[in-house]
């Protein structure tokens, strides 16, 4: 079991047991974010993530395609992101992320914090967050591309406001955090970030909006 991305620590290798007394793996696939530590205590933990809404000169926004085998939503629409590694600022988190899944740099000065996702699943924006992962979503203008994108995507869509995808082709609640980007542009919210774990469900979307 090796970590390659763990930020200043160079590869490091996890060379404990991989298996319980009883046989059974540590992290298996029916509960992958059950954390145990070495005393033999364990318990499921939230996750940190971070999403970016970065949008180019037109306004429309970066979504990217991810491969047909990730084992969460592979082959679906999502927008860039990823965990935060361990050292990592949230805002360098998803600088990285953003320029590894789309080639781009956030232009300078526009990253800003949007909103911060918590809670159950009951919520609105959480129905696909099968994990408990606490996510923080950025908004950016994109700038100089600087790279292709990684092999963890397989293409990078530039997607207008009022044509997005079904709900069923992307990933996560992706489509509810743009729905809640589009709220804050026609009627701005009073205080970023929002949280809308604390929220109304009727003040966080554009009137109509399909919560699917």
């Amino acid at each position: 079991m090796s970590f390659e991305n763990a930020g200043d620590h160079q590869n490091p290798s996890y060379e404990g047991n991989l298996n319980l007394p009883d046989g059974t793996p540590i992290v298996n696939g029916s509960d992958p974010h059950d954390c145990y530590f070495p005393s033999g205590w364990h318990h499921p933990y939230p996750h940190p993530v971070v999403a970016a809404i970065l949008e180019n000169g037109n306004g429309e926004i970066a979504m990217i395609k991810r491969r047909p085998d990730e084992p969460d939503e592979g082959g679906k629409i999502a927008l860039p992101g990823g965990y935060v590694e361990l050292g990592q600022r949230l805002s360098e988190a998803v600088e990285i992320e953003i320029r590894e899944e789309t080639g781009y740099e956030i232009a300078p000065g526009t990253l800003e914090r949007f909103a911060i996702l918590d809670g159950p699943t009951t919520l609105p924006g959480r129905a696909k967050e099968t994990h408990g992962n606490i996510v923080t979503v950025f908004t950016g203008q994109a700038g100089e591309q600087v790279q292709e994108h990684d092999d963890e995507v397989t293409d990078v869509l530039w997607v207008p406001k009022d044509a997005l995808p079904p709900s069923d082709e992307i990933a996560f609640d992706h489509r509810n955090i743009i729905g809640m980007r589009l709220r804050h542009e026609e009627e701005p919210f009073t205080l970023l970030p929002i949280v809308p774990s604390e929220m109304d469900p009727d003040e966080l979307f554009p009137h109509g909006w399909p919560l699917e």
